[in-house]
């Protein structure tokens, strides 16, 4: 063990100080503290912009627009002229004018026109269209004479009542924001593994290092090494998102990304040990393989086409994982689930979204375990005796030979 923790600390100490994982980190904090910086000012100028749109009214209706004025959130309307339509319309041309209604009557029914030149207001519209209709409405019914009650009667709509057994809608944001994050951290950590193993073998390291220390410990070592910068990482963004949130710029009740919401309340402890348990497990299921790759080829340079297996079952992993945010309860998602492969990504999605029950984690969770049991033998019989296997560019036939231990 002294010597496992010898190796430790200095894969850690290098890992930590390298100028990469320096500058990585400082990127992503000072990116994060940006992000929402420029998000709370710009929706602090947004909530003091309001669109302005002029309204003509050619009709006899009567349209208070104070009193609209009054239910616009976002919206300032403008009473002008009947004959300055023209005028108008060469402001909205311009772009000095947001919009233009115009109110006119046809077939002695209201119509309402909205003019815009680039983005809709969609906020005014409905607001004027239903006091044009009350208008219209009231005025048809003193014109002939109709009972009030009557009118109400036959205006009523129906109420439509949704009841939602199951609603996944409000985990998108959440599902969305950890599949990536531990997607990337275990793709972009895994290849750091693959790359340091083997700049160690092409420098002729391991040479010096093998009849001291065996090459399975090192493995490890570097595995847990890296591990730990990983999770050194997830801290400091998690830092940066507390003190943007301390700050006042983080407003959980607004956060979305590409449009889908981040529920906070859905961000459970058992939500956190899930994602805990099995970006652990995942990354060391990755790692093995990707160490066992780096000891593969004699230069860096053949890393790209040597690891591009691996690569694709990350990948894999990662769009089976965006389909569930969809339909967490396909038979794709479901059996993908219990693919070690593909478990650590795509079962998380499924418990965030409720459709993951305890009986399924637990056999996820030893089909992941008994996995590792089978890469870490494979993958350090390959490493072992792959660290010390110089020459051409290693064949799928001779790794499989390198895993007999011959």
């Amino acid at each position: 063990m002294k010597k496992f923790a010898a190796i430790y600390k200095f894969h850690l100490k290098e890992n930590l100080k390298s100028k990469a994982f320096k500058i990585s980190t400082t990127i992503i904090f000072v990116a994060i503290l940006a992000f929402f910086a420029y998000s709370n000012w710009a929706n602090q100028n947004d909530s003091g912009n309001k669109d302005t749109i002029a309204m003509i009214n050619k009709t006899e209706s009567n349209i208070n627009v104070n009193a609209l004025n009054k239910n616009l959130d976002e919206t300032k309307l403008e009473s002008a002229q009947k004959d300055e339509e023209e005028k108008f319309r060469k402001k909205v041309e311009k772009g000095d004018l947001d919009g233009l209604l115009l109110v006119r009557e046809e077939k002695g029914i209201p119509a309402l026109t909205y003019i815009y030149k680039n983005f809709p207001n969609n906020e005014a519209v409905p607001v004027v269209s239903q006091a044009l209709q009350q208008s219209y409405i009231a005025d048809t019914i003193t014109k002939n004479k109709i009972n009030p009650k009557t009118a109400t009667s036959l205006l009523s709509t129906v109420q439509v009542k949704e009841e939602v057994l199951k609603d996944t809608s409000n985990t998108f944001g959440i599902v969305y924001v950890f599949v990536f994050f531990m997607y990337l951290f275990i793709i972009a950590f895994g290849q750091m593994i693959a790359t340091a193993v083997a700049a160690e073998k092409s420098s002729r390291v391991m040479e010096i290092m093998i009849p001291k220390v065996k090459p399975i410990l090192m493995m490890y070592a570097k595995i847990a090494a890296i591990l730990t910068g990983a999770i050194v990482q997830i801290i400091i963004i998690a830092a940066a998102g507390m003190i943007a949130y301390v700050i006042g710029w983080l407003d959980t009740g607004e956060l979305s990304i590409f449009g889908a919401g981040i529920d906070l309340s859905n961000l459970t402890p058992g939500v956190i040990a899930a994602f805990i348990t099995y970006f652990i497990l995942g990354y060391l299921l990755y790692s093995m393989m990707y160490a066992a790759v780096g000891s593969m080829v004699s230069r860096t340079e053949d890393l790209g086409s040597s690891q591009f297996p691996i690569i694709m079952l990350i990948m894999g992993a990662f769009f089976i994982g965006m389909r569930s945010l969809f339909d967490p309860s396909t038979t794709l998602v479901v059996v993908s689930s219990y693919i070690p492969f593909f478990s650590p990504i795509v079962t998380f999605s499924r418990i965030v979204a409720g459709e993951a029950g305890t009986l399924e984690v637990i056999i996820t969770i030893a089909i992941l375990l008994i996995s590792l049991l089978f890469i870490n033998r494979l993958a350090g019989r390959i490493y072992v005796h792959g660290v010390m296997h110089y020459g051409g560019k290693v064949k799928f036939k001779d790794m499989i030979q390198l895993a007999k231990g011959k």
